[in-house]
């Protein structure tokens, strides 16, 4: 009897089958795939498909108004906001109201045929489909997007083999192009320099802090040169990647208009990464307190294409340019930094990764079109409106408008447009044009007639020295 009832538990009767007392288990599912479409119709002028809190503060920040005058602007910039400024676990409680910076991994194209790993873990796929031709004659067209999520199980579905467990065909293995947390940390462990940085150098005053880490002034022991150090707390990093750009790119490229690196140490978990010292500060504290001259402005401009130039003909696009980003010297320096979003390109190679920082941003990149090197151009002449008026176009308004005016306006209005000169209004059109075919490559503008205008940049010592004394701020040359 007993072999029987082993015999009936694993080859039961259609009886036992259909039986109602025998329960049929249902495992969980191992691959999950769901669409969430997100859709503006134009008869009510609203979005639908998306969270109540995302639909009530995209209609609050936009207005169902402009939606409809301009609804591809607006879905890019709901697009683009939604991969790369929220949080994509759960719904939002509060927006960001301060220029966030952007970063979505290289992989992450839109229209593609793949997913890519996104911050948090989570993976989506972005893209607009056709209209449903079935709809009613008299429904006023809809434009669709597909959110298509794959996050939602702990592993990605393995590639299926052919044919069974062994095939004559060889498959080409797949590599996602992204290094894991060992592999970056084993890579420093690999660049730094084995000394411990706090036997060379004298910590002095802190220069700045944000989210990647702190700044501070050092003292380089034996010699007394003065130095900047950035101090990166690893375990607080979620793109080390990113740093390890950064150093690589700085290590490769040294020019007059780039900040110089020194050198790289690994200490306890924290990184410092040693820098030149610049004493005047970031443009931005003069640009923002103190009113600078057009034959200033074109001295900055000139500096900073020097820098840019350099990059491009290196095959490195900056992809952050911003007054942030440009240090200051007393002496004149004038100096570009920051190189943690840089991507290397060949040629007129194209990228299509959504980077940068929302208010210096070009079109194509918030319009989600390939670019090229001339994203940087774009971002100077935001730069050089800083200059003019105090601080780049749509500041005042939340990350998400300002995408949307970007991408519906391209160039933007200049409010002393008719105070600038001739060159000027020049130089800034060839900047601001919205076809990247027809903007100025960083090299036509080094020609261009307004740089001609520009004075020695150590006229910006007063301002300078005005800028810190506002902010409190000073940087001094000696100990």
């Amino acid at each position: 009897m007993k072999v029987f009832k082993v015999f009936n538990k694993y080859f039961p009767t259609k009886q036992d089958v259909e039986g109602p007392e025998k329960i049929m288990a249902i495992s969980s599912p191992t691959v999950v795939k769901h669409d969430v479409h997100v859709i503006l119709n134009k008869n009510t002028g609203s979005l639908e498909g998306i969270p109540e809190a995302w639909k009530k503060y995209i209609e609050n920040t936009i207005g169902k108004d402009e939606m409809q005058e301009n609804p591809e602007a607006a879905l890019s910039a709901v697009m683009f906001w939604n991969r790369s400024m929220l949080n994509q676990k759960g719904e939002v409680g509060y927006m960001p109201t301060t220029p966030p910076v952007q970063e979505v991994s290289e992989g992450d194209k839109l229209g593609t045929n793949s997913c890519d790993e996104l911050e948090d873990g989570d993976q989506m796929k972005i893209h607009k489909e056709k209209l449903d031709t079935s709809a009613s004659s008299t429904q006023e067209p809809q434009i669709a997007c597909s959110l298509q999520a794959q996050g939602l199980v702990e592993h990605q579905a393995e590639r299926p083999e052919l044919g069974g467990s062994i095939s004559p065909v060889q498959v080409r293995k797949k590599v996602s192009g992204k290094l894991t947390d060992e592999e970056v940390m084993a890579e420093f462990q690999r660049i730094c320099s084995p000394s411990n940085p706090e036997t060379i150098y004298e910590r002095d005053m802190e220069l700045g802090a944000g989210a990647s880490g702190t700044v501070f002034a050092a003292r380089e022991k034996s010699t007394g040169k003065r130095v900047a150090v950035k101090d990166m707390d690893l375990s607080k990093q979620p793109k080390k990647e990113l740093i390890l750009t950064e150093i690589n790119v700085m290590k490769e490229l040294q020019h007059e208009n780039l900040v110089n690196f020194l050198d790289v140490f690994l200490l306890n978990n924290h990184l410092w990464v040693v820098m030149e010292l610049l004493d005047g500060g970031p443009l931005t504290d003069i640009v923002t307190e103190t009113v600078m001259k057009e034959p200033q402005i074109a001295a900055v401009c000139n500096h900073t294409l020097g820098g840019i130039q350099y990059l491009h003909e290196n095959g490195v696009i900056h992809r952050d340019i911003k007054s942030d980003n440009v240090l200051l010297g007393k002496d004149g320096s004038i100096k570009l930094t920051d190189f943690g979003f840089c991507a290397n390109i060949s040629g007129d190679e194209k990228r299509q990764t959504m980077v940068g920082t929302p208010y210096w941003m070009a079109p194509e990149i918030v319009n989600r079109k390939h670019y090229g090197k001339k994203v940087d151009i774009w971002s100077l002449g935001i730069m050089a409106i800083e200059m003019i008026e105090g601080e780049p176009p749509y500041l005042k308004e939340t990350p998400l408008r300002a995408l949307y005016l970007i991408a519906s306006n391209g160039k933007p209005d200049i409010p002393s447009w008719q105070k600038l000169s001739p060159e000027f209004q020049d130089f800034l059109s060839r900047c601001l044009e919205v076809d990247m075919e027809k903007r100025a490559s960083a090299e036509e503008l080094l020609s261009h007639p307004f740089l001609s205008k520009a004075v020695s940049t150590t006229t910006l010592k007063p301002h300078i020295e005005a800028a810190q004394k506002l902010l409190d701020k000073r940087i001094s040359s000696e100990m």
